[in-house]
């Protein structure tokens, strides 16, 4: 088990080994749990009270001992998925007041398979939409674990959120394994270019609402910048539009 999940919800790592140890047991006092982790009895109890707090842990007199009880898990997790669609409904509004900066440009640098993951998330915020690219990609030397996730996790999502994709590429073009190895299939349209006469060694990324993306998938530099700017997203649509209207050859 990736424990480090349990810490996504809001637990330090010595939170989730108490609860997973209360799992184990279903119900204990405090001091048999202080024993069984190796722990002294305050720091348990007081690691009891913050569980306590976050739900994670209710409690009953017995006798006059008092007994903790760990929240079932199934309800736990949807609680927390309930909040997150909660949360993503509220994503429309939130962005509407941060672009309210106007003329105010955010730039965002990342790097490493965790970073360019954290680009490829953003290209999904806004279904039904589409996405330009240009795109230059060696199947040779892209990150393994990213071209995973690509493949397993990010394009079918895509696919499924209705987000079609529009690029000026060369080289290799990742398939989604849940779907038909066709490019309507997967909501895109390609046009491709002589890597000779128009080299693209980026990867450059146009999308609602209102961000450029660009970065490399190459194992060795995988570093990105994101740029939210009203301005600067219409003048590279614009470039994207043109450079379009430029290239006859198109992928069916």
């Amino acid at each position: 088990m990736d424990k480090t999940l349990l810490q996504k919800l809001g637990l330090t790592p010595k939170e989730v080994k108490l609860y997973l140890k209360l799992l184990e047991l279903g119900h204990s006092p405090a001091n048999p749990l202080s024993k069984r982790l190796n722990e002294n009895r305050t720091t348990t109890y007081s690691l009891l009270q913050s569980l306590e707090n976050k739900g994670f842990v209710s409690h009953l007199a017995k006798e006059g001992v008092k007994y903790f009880i760990p929240a079932d898990p199934s309800l736990l997790i949807n609680s927390y998925f309930k909040d997150a669609t909660k949360l993503k409904d509220l994503l429309p509004q939130l962005l509407a007041i941060h672009n309210q900066s106007g003329d105010k440009p955010k730039i965002t640098f990342y790097e490493g398979v965790s970073g360019l993951t954290q680009i490829a998330e953003q290209l999904l915020e806004v279904p039904g939409s589409t996405r330009d690219s240009f795109m230059g990609l060696d199947v040779t030397v892209i990150h393994p674990e990213f071209k995973e996730y690509i493949e397993k996790d990010f394009l079918p999502r895509r696919i499924e959120l209705g987000i079609k994709y529009r690029g000026i590429v060369t080289g290799y073009m990742p398939m989604s394994v849940k779907h038909s190895k066709t490019e309507k299939a997967h909501l895109r349209e390609l046009k491709h270019v002589d890597p000779q006469k128009f080299p693209i060694k980026l990867h450059v990324d146009i999308f609602q609402p209102n961000k450029v993306a660009l970065y490399s998938y190459a194992e060795d530099e995988m570093v990105g910048v994101v740029i939210e700017h009203e301005s600067f997203f219409i003048t590279m649509k614009t470039v994207f539009t043109l450079a379009w209207a430029g290239v006859d050859s198109v992928a069916q």
